[in-house]
């Protein structure tokens, strides 16, 4: 064999030794690689787990605080009314200190909890054949202590649809947090001595509410951010309204969940209009039941249990 024939044989020889040390060195990162996917994986497997306990955990929580809360709230609210109706002027006095701030409590928290099933994504409807005139009127009543505090007068109206009465499918709960809303703003925001509109009525297929005040009213510039959540344009500690800037928010995200809207227009010093349409919601697939309010069902005259 000559030498340039043993040359060649060389270099074929180190050509082969180094195509094995590079497919060598590539199935080794080949497999770190992968090693290092599986504990990518692995990883992110547990972050997962731990974030599913996290939501099981929170709405385990939210579910707890809201039956801790509202049960001896419900009834501390029932017992303080009862006082208001005592003989005593002191007993009355208390009574109706008691019975307002417990109202106020337990209305601030209903907020906080409803805006947290919110951002939980915990928030279900409960759809049913509401009695409108009535949960509207009802919790016009439950507002009496405030109106009586403020020495406002609220009017109501509400002109019924052609077919059925007062009646509308919707969620009885989420109006009525939505309702409750917009008329503790009403009131809180009114000039003392002044007054409350509310107007109702049906039109086809559709909800149609609207809360005006004449009271302090809002500026231009203020009125596209009263919707956000937090947003208390009445701040500091010489503040003169109550309320801790989630109330509108929270009515803004379930008119959102019921596919309705709700718009203000308002005028520095002449007050605030607020305009509510709601559409009514698709009957449950078991529609026997019908509420009065936003707690009370029953059902239909001459249906069995």
């Amino acid at each position: 064999m000559s030498r340039e024939e043993k040359g060649e044989q060389k270099m074929d020889t180190l050509s082969d030794i180094t195509l094995l040390d590079e497919v060598r060195k590539r199935f080794e990162a080949h497999r770190k690689a992968l090693y290092d996917l599986r504990m990518v994986t692995r990883k992110l497997e547990d972050v997962n787990e731990k974030l599913q306990q996290s939501e099981a955990l929170k709405s385990n929580f939210l579910s707890n605080i809201r039956n801790e809360i509202n049960n001896p709230l419900a009834s501390l609210l029932v017992l303080s009314r009862e006082l208001t109706y005592g003989n005593c002027e002191t007993v009355q006095a208390i009574g109706n200190t008691l019975y307002s701030e417990l109202f106020t409590l337990d209305f601030q928290l209903k907020n906080i909890i409803t805006a947290a099933e919110i951002e939980a994504g915990e928030t279900e409807l409960g759809i049913s054949r509401v009695d409108i005139d009535t949960l509207m009127r009802r919790t016009v009543d439950s507002f009496e202590h405030r109106v009586q505090e403020k020495k406002v007068t609220v009017a109501y109206d509400y002109l019924p649809g052609p077919d059925d009465g007062s009646f509308f499918w919707t969620d009885p709960s989420k109006f009525q947090t939505i309702f409750s809303n917009l008329l503790a703003n009403a009131i809180e925001y009114s000039y003392e001595g002044g007054q409350v509109g509310i107007k109702a009525w049906r039109s086809d297929k559709h909800l149609n509410v609207i809360v005006e005040d004449f009271g302090v009213g809002l500026d231009e510039e203020e009125v596209s951010v009263i919707f956000d959540r937090f947003r208390q344009l009445d701040t500091g500690l010489s503040r003169r309204h109550k309320g801790h800037g989630l109330g509108l928010s929270v009515t803004s995200a379930l008119v959102d969940l019921l596919y309705g809207t709700v718009s203000v227009v308002c005028k520095r010093g002449e007050g605030c209009i607020f305009t509510l349409f709601l559409p009514a919601a698709a009957p449950p697939a078991e529609t026997g039941t019908t509420s009065a309010d936003g707690n009370e069902f029953f059902f239909e005259e001459g249906e069995r249990f």
